[in-house]
């Protein structure tokens, strides 16, 4: 695939994919540097989208993945952030900082152990903040789907997290 081929079947959607990437990430210079690794990703990969019949769901899909990605990663860098003494604020209260950052890994061990879907419903909610509506154009769900997947996604993450303690 020459320049102008990709130009035509990926460059052409970069506005859709910043769209979906602002809508998980909820920052502008991350949707673009998400955007930008896609489609650098894409270029890379360029001989292979010769035999993809829908181009746009293809750079939509590889952008919401380098969104995830992007979230794991901030979510690997809070969970590194050190709980010593000397690293917290003054008036933080010790107990009540450490026994966050232990429920937070917890629960995140815990969205593991949900299917994929719900899994991925969740993290787009509680970490990128979309709204049913984003999620339902991201993931190509129906809104009400969406809406109960979301809901089961968390009835099942309660349950986990009661069953565990």
């Amino acid at each position: 695939m020459d320049l102008s081929s990709f130009k035509r079947l990926v460059l052409a959607h970069y506005r859709s994919m910043y769209r979906v990437a602002y809508a998980i990430l909820r920052d502008s210079d991350d949707s673009q540097d998400a955007v930008q690794d896609a489609v650098t990703r894409l270029w890379e990969k360029r001989h292979e989208l010769t035999d993809i019949s829908d181009h746009e769901a293809f750079c939509i899909t590889a952008v919401k993945r380098r969104c995830i990605d992007m979230l794991r990663q901030r979510q690997r860098t809070m969970e590194e952030m050190p709980t010593s003494l000397e690293h917290l604020e003054d008036g933080t209260d010790t107990a009540q900082a450490i026994e966050s950052r232990d429920t937070l890994a917890r629960v995140n061990e815990l969205m593991d152990a949900l299917p994929e879907q719900q899994r991925e419903v969740l993290r787009l909610r509680s970490w990128g903040g979309c709204s049913v509506q984003e999620i339902a154009e991201i993931t190509g769900l129906s809104c009400d789907n969406a809406r109960k997947v979301l809901s089961r996604a968390r009835q099942k993450l309660k349950e986990l997290y009661n069953r565990k303690k």
